[in-house]
């Protein structure tokens, strides 16, 4: 009998339960599947392997977990000399290069990074943000890494393409596996839904802010409405975020706008399915050719959403561009005024509405589980 190849996993970031996290699990589960021998590396206190399962409904019951007592930098020192005895390494880093030692590494690399200048360095000291400031050092080093020793794993063309041209890496896009949300029978309600993490930050900044403002102008023309506005998604628990969550919460004061923070799968999933209208707009008012790490990577939640018949009137930037065809599965807009009117032509028009229903549904089959097992495994398998 063959020898299994022993597969490490490395990610900081465990905690943060998004997009990139489940992007890991789902290769995880792709792996075990195939007979990998898999061992996830993680701090203790970031990392509980039944919790994550059933947070992203992923089977990962097969895979060994390694703890590292300390901080991260011990946990980086330690992983780094436990990969001397793997055949492959997949780590994800937004920003600290990885030394990995296995016999193939992996880097899957988020975010679209735009120039790195002494500007930049200069620019985030001065507003405050000084730890910004330093990642991007520590970026300069990553990205010189990548150019000359590691296998670049991207989830879209944006970032694919913005790499390429801004920073000489070349890359292979392995797009995010896609849950089917889709339930059976379930009945669509006037109900305007967006998802994502609660936070403001300098990268992917999903914008609530002005979606709010867009739901505001909704009302202002039907001021009769009976539709609502829901926005579902995860808050850390550090004092930013918090705060910010509470702005959120006072402009939507004496309007039908519910916040739903840390929901568990199956609440995702009745959202989803009783939504009829998906909104998403980070990357507002970024220009993307000069920071495409402000627009969003690619839009996994917007799939999420086709994948239960909800249109998606999502903004024009970013990976977005690469999912909905606009005017066929669902609207691309370049200003608030273009998201509300397309949004209440869509409530005007039962048909047109039910056709991109139905166009919705078929893009997101092109991005299920399947999909994205069959390329991994061709990428490690080439």
């Amino acid at each position: 009998m063959a020898k299994k190849e022993r597969v490490l996993i490395y990610s900081e970031y465990w905690s943060s339960r998004g997009g990139g996290e489940k992007y890991l699990l789902c290769c995880i589960e792709t792996l075990l599947r195939s007979n990998y021998d898999v061992t996830i590396v993680a701090q203790a206190a970031s990392f509980d392997k039944d919790a994550v399962s059933r947070y992203f409904q992923v089977n990962i019951g097969g895979a060994a977990v390694r703890f590292v007592d300390g901080d991260l930098e011990a946990l980086r020192r330690g992983a780094e000399q436990m990969s001397r005895e793997f055949d492959i390494c997949i780590y994800m880093t937004n920003y600290r290069f990885f030394n990995s030692h296995a016999r193939q590494t992996f880097v899957v690399l988020q975010i679209p990074y735009g120039r790195i200048t002494p500007f930049n360095f200069l620019f985030k000291t001065v507003v405050g943000k000084p730890k910004e400031a330093a990642k991007d050092f520590f970026r300069l080093q990553l990205l010189r890494q990548l150019r000359e020793t590691q296998a670049v794993l991207v989830y879209s063309k944006f970032v694919h393409n913005s790499l390429e041209e801004i920073h000489s890496i070349p890359s292979t896009i392995l797009e995010p596996a896609i849950d089917d949300f889709a339930i059976e029978g379930a009945t669509k309600e006037r109900v305007i839904l967006s998802v994502g993490r609660f936070f403001r930050g300098l990268y992917n900044d999903k914008r609530c802010d002005v979606l709010i403002e867009g739901f505001k102008q909704l009302c202002k023309k039907l001021p009769n409405t009976t539709w609502q506005y829901r926005l579902v998604g995860s808050c850390g628990s550090d004092e930013a975020s918090q705060r910010y969550l509470e702005e959120l919460r006072d402009s939507a004061k004496g309007l039908p706008i519910y916040f739903h923070i840390n929901s568990a799968y199956e609440e995702l999933k009745r959202h989803y399915n009783e939504a009829t209208i998906f909104w998403h707009a980070a990357g507002f008012g970024v220009n993307e050719s000069r920071n495409p790490q402000r627009a969003e990577h690619f839009g996994m939640s917007t799939l999420e959403a086709m994948s239960a018949r909800c249109v998606p009137v999502v903004i024009n930037r970013g990976g977005q561009k690469e999912i909905v065809s606009h005017g066929e599965s669902g609207y691309l807009w370049n200003s608030v005024d273009e998201l509300v009117d397309h949004s209440i032509k869509l409530m005007a028009d039962q048909s047109l509405l039910a056709t991109m229903q139905t166009k919705a549904r078929e893009r997101f089959k092109e991005f299920d589980r399947e999909h994205f097992s069959n390329k991994l495994l061709s990428i490690l398998q080439p």
